[in-house]
């Protein structure tokens, strides 16, 4: 008797087991709906064009939201071209999956119905590029297919920021060179290791030619220019020199150029001749009138801020205090910096979008937001 109900007790903990087995696998492994419906799952879509072969584009969409180019395709005899465009600058393809299929039952899935874009049967990696192509074999599949169209899109910022103010060390030993030989400006700079070009601030003090001296430097656009005219009698007036060197045309030589600086921003300097054609020395000898075009022109551009690729004025001055240089301040050009901007990947999937999915045109996979479309081949 004590057997029979040890055996009783034993056979119903089994099927007790064996029922929580099967409730936590129904639980945790659920079957999808696509294999609740079973494998002749049909989904009606209304094809993207009307009339059969004719090429028809759809909007390639990235992160669900965002339109940033455009995937057209068309019959070619028994083969299907898809060609994925991007017509926004700012975005470049890095992959792309596609597949084409007589039944979306056939497309690559996941068990919950998501599709594995890796199992797309055409697809590649690419190097930023704007355009990619394919050409897919349709002669065995029915009069109407499914196009599923994937791609990894990149988005950079168009414009990088910019470092407008670089650092230099200070107390460093510089040695400038008047009229630089083969070079249309009026001084060069040499420092320890790197070599600069540029113009005269001031026309008051010598400028020491050939001679080593002690310097430092300061931005022309720093916050903490020095009110002192004795430093730059119309600081106010740097970033017009600013948009002068970098739109600089050919016929501006260097003589009408450094004229135009020192009008702008030092005008009541020591030095004499500089403002007329007629100067004895001819070191100074420019059209006055080219000179006052160029004023003009500037003075239309209050403002002005250099941009990543253009260039900017560093200040350099010394030896002595900022406000009493012994020695005449010089401004030299200098690339300003640019600072890559981050990017930033999404995933795009091509069908028919107006601020949103047009209802009809396409179809879900499973619970993503990814979408595929049917064509008339």
């Amino acid at each position: 008797m004590k057997i029979l109900i040890r055996n009783f007790f034993l056979f119903f903990s089994i099927i007790l087991i064996f029922s929580a087995c099967q409730s936590a696998e129904d639980i945790t492994s659920p079957a999808s709906e696509l294999d609740k419906k079973g494998a002749n799952t049909q989904v009606t879509i209304t094809p993207v064009n009307t009339v059969p072969g004719t090429e028809t584009c759809v909007e390639l969409v990235a992160g669900q939201h965002y339109v940033v180019g455009t995937v057209c395709i068309k019959t070619e005899g028994s083969n299907l071209k898809v060609k994925y465009n991007l017509t926004d600058s700012d975005w470049s393809i890095t992959e792309t999956h596609l597949a084409v299929v007589g039944n979306p039952n056939d497309f690559p899935r996941t068990s919950n119905g998501n599709p594995k874009v890796g199992n797309f049967p055409y697809k590649g990696t690419h190097n930023n590029v704007s355009e990619v192509e394919y050409s897919v074999p349709i002669g065995n599949l029915p009069p109407t297919v499914y196009v599923a169209v994937h791609a990894v899109v990149k988005n950079c910022e168009v414009t990088p920021a910019t470092n407008l103010c670089p650092d230099f060390p200070a107390n460093i030993t510089m040695t400038p060179t008047w009229l630089p030989q083969g070079m249309d400006y009026t001084v060069k700079v040499d420092f320890e290791s790197q070599t600069y070009y540029g113009f005269c601030v001031d026309n008051s003090r010598f400028i020491g030619s050939g001679g080593s001296r002690t310097v430092n430097f300061i931005c022309s656009y720093d916050p903490n220019l020095p009110a002192c005219t004795t430093f730059v009698e119309k600081p106010e007036n740097l970033d017009l020199v600013n948009w002068i060197i970098n739109n600089r045309q050919s016929n501006w030589n260097r003589a009408v150029v450094q004229a135009a600086i020192w009008q702008l921003i030092n005008p009541s300097g020591n030095l004499t001749g500089w403002d007329t054609s007629t100067t004895t020395t001819g070191e100074w000898r420019h059209d006055p009138v080219l000179r006052e075009q160029i004023v003009s022109l500037a003075m239309q551009h209050d403002g002005y801020v250099p941009e990543c690729g253009e260039k900017v004025l560093v200040l350099v001055y010394g030896p002595g205090d900022i406000c009493n240089p012994i020695r005449q301040v010089l401004a030299f050009e200098v690339p300003v910096e640019c600072i890559p901007g981050e990017c930033e990947s999404e995933t795009a999937w091509g069908f028919p979008y107006n601020n949103g999915p047009i209802p009809g045109k396409s179809a879900l996979f499973g619970s993503q937001w990814a979408r595929y479309f049917s064509y008339l081949r």
